[in-house]
């Protein structure tokens, strides 16, 4: 499931309350994903099969209801999908309806919602109201649970948007990704990160422990967030934070070259496309930090430590955080890409404050 299929909200609404429909779409996106039919279809999709589909890959279905609920035929469609879906016994899709005015009460309500909590959108004081509490309290559920997470791992699910979190104080926008020294620096899936708290993601990430070490990670930090489509996915040379990956950087003369590869691990790397999720991840972690490679003139394990900037004492090399080694987060995906000028990026910024803030990643 890419970026593109899944959404936070779908929006189902009888044609007599598109307006409603369109300010609300535009009260929560950004920066939530909200699929409305006459924002989100395309020319040349075919609705009839399009629209279930998103509903399908949505978090929460919001049904407005008026006094005229009874005669949309195609919302009533999407109520019973919605039901349906809610009734599942993993229980992650949610259904809120939303009362547009005084006429919509209970009776209004078709079968299967009249057991839902209701927003009366008179009684919030309007749908602004509406959106900042559907904001509020819908957030921590539009999160990706942690199995969709290991999924993502799992099936190798393409990354579309980046996410790297720089502490306040060293950022400077005239500089690069990361510190100087460094030709590679780790970045994680926006995806899976996105309505997370700042101190969850430090823990997902695992900054502190394994990557972006610090001597206290309980300062301000600024989330960088960029797109990684195919161009930038070469521009950047993403690569999956895992042993193998980590030397064929190190040795590689077109990306750190800092030592050079011997003809056995020419061979073991193979020819592209190359498995870096192999799993031999051991050996090459040896292959990294080996003899001469780890004892450097310019300290242990600097190649390690300043070049890629990462802990040989934390990282897995598996692509994936653990929660272990003193880390309480959930397994998430790491990867590398090229330390480059942030003026060659398209980038946003979020500042997300202090841990104890509980800010939250948009």
């Amino acid at each position: 499931m890419t970026r593109e299929d899944r959404w936070d909200f779908f929006i189902a609404y009888a044609t007599a309350d598109r307006a409603a429909a369109e300010e609300l779409y535009d009260l929560l996106s950004p920066p939530f994903r909200v699929f409305l039919d006459q924002r989100s279809l395309l020319p040349g999709d075919d609705w009839d099969s399009r629209l279930p589909a998103a509903q399908r890959s949505a978090v929460v279905t919001l049904v407005l209801i008026s006094g005229g609920v009874d005669r949309a035929y195609y919302q009533r469609e999407e109520i019973a999908q919605a039901v349906e879906l809610s009734r599942r016994e993993d229980g992650l899709h949610r259904v809120v309806p939303i009362l547009l005015d005084e006429s919509a009460g209970a009776a209004h309500l078709p079968y299967g919602l009249r057991l839902k909590q209701a927003v009366p959108v008179t009684g919030a004081g309007g749908l602004r109201q509406v959106a900042e509490r559907l904001r509020d309290t819908l957030r921590p559920r539009l999160a990706l649970p942690p199995d969709e997470l290991l999924r993502r791992y799992e099936e190798r699910t393409v990354v579309e948007r980046a996410v790297r979190l720089v502490p306040r104080d060293g950022f400077d926008p005239t500089g690069q990704l990361g510190l100087s020294t460094r030709k590679y620096v780790f970045v994680g899936d926006y995806q899976e990160q996105r309505h997370r708290t700042l101190r969850q993601i430090l823990s997902n990430l695992w900054i502190g422990d394994a990557f972006e070490q610090v001597d206290n990670s309980n300062g301000p930090w600024l989330a960088l967030t960029f797109d990684l489509g195919e161009l930038n996915r070469r521009k950047m040379d993403l690569l999956p934070a895992t042993w193998k990956a980590a030397f064929r950087i190190l040795s590689d003369p077109t990306r750190a070259g800092c030592f050079e590869p011997t003809d056995e691990e020419r061979t073991l790397l193979g020819r592209p496309p190359r498995n870096y999720y192999s799993d031999d991840q051991q050996a090459w972690y040896s292959s990294c930090t080996i003899r001469e490679r780890r004892y450097t003139p310019w300290g242990t394990d600097y190649f390690i430590r300043e070049v890629l900037g990462i802990s040989w004492l934390c990282f897995t090399g598996t692509g994936i955080t653990q929660g272990t080694r003193r880390s309480t987060g959930l397994p998430s995906r790491v990867f590398f890409v090229r330390n480059l000028p942030l003026h060659s990026i398209d980038y946003q910024v979020q500042d997300l404050g202090v841990p104890d803030d509980d800010t939250v990643l948009e």
